[in-house]
């Protein structure tokens, strides 16, 4: 689903034989989540997000108040003291100031909607920016798109850092299905041959 004024594509999963599902980076519009999720019949273990930015999160309160105790997963470096955050001319609730927040760090493992997640930590778009895997799905966030990658001029940006968790996505083994933050899908080996963002940091 696209969400939001950035169109952040919000992803509903679960394993086939499951009733219980998970929803990564619910950017905006919960109420509309939480409708398509009883829709197909399933309820929630818990929201992740691949980072913290605004544009992935705004969806959570609606959620929430379809699921109070609907927990949220993210990298430990996501949760700050602050509450609110200021990008683009606007403030925005940061991901600490909605509590029940279960945090995971690089290579842990987490099973929501039958499904489990290993956690890629891939800095660079922020300081705590994942790439979650399952089986050959790769939900990239913003840290690789279709032909770019995320930018790294905002705060906790960092282009070194980006460009060796490229790197790193680009050196795994096999080919996985790309599910980005933003806009289409693609596959790792597409990427790896046309991405010339990817292909510059695996050429160090």
């Amino acid at each position: 689903m696209q969400l939001g004024m950035i169109g952040t594509n919000c992803y509903i999963f679960h394993a086939e034989d499951s009733t219980r599902c998970g929803i990564i980076d619910p950017g905006d519009d919960g109420l509309r989540v939480a409708y398509k999720v009883k829709e197909l019949g399933l309820e929630p273990d818990a929201i992740v997000l691949t980072h913290a930015h605004f544009d992935h999160i705004l969806g959570i309160p609606g959620l929430r108040s379809a699921w109070p105790d609907l927990p949220i997963y993210c990298h430990s470096l996501e949760v700050t003291p602050e509450q609110e955050t200021y990008m683009f001319g606007e403030t925005f609730p940061t991901v600490s100031s909605m509590g029940n927040i279960r945090t995971f760090e690089e290579g842990d493992t987490i099973t929501v909607g039958g499904v489990t997640l290993t956690v890629l930590h891939t800095p660079g778009h922020t300081k705590g920016s994942c790439v979650l895997m399952a089986e050959d799905v790769l939900f990239t966030g913003d840290t690789l798109f279709r032909g770019s990658m995320g930018r790294t001029d905002l705060p906790g940006g960092d282009d070194q850092q980006m460009f060796a968790s490229l790197a790193r996505l680009g050196s795994l083994p096999g080919d996985y299905q790309v599910l980005p933050g933003h806009e289409s899908s693609s596959t790792l080996e597409q990427e790896r041959h046309r991405n010339p963002y990817l292909k510059q940091a695996m050429q160090g």
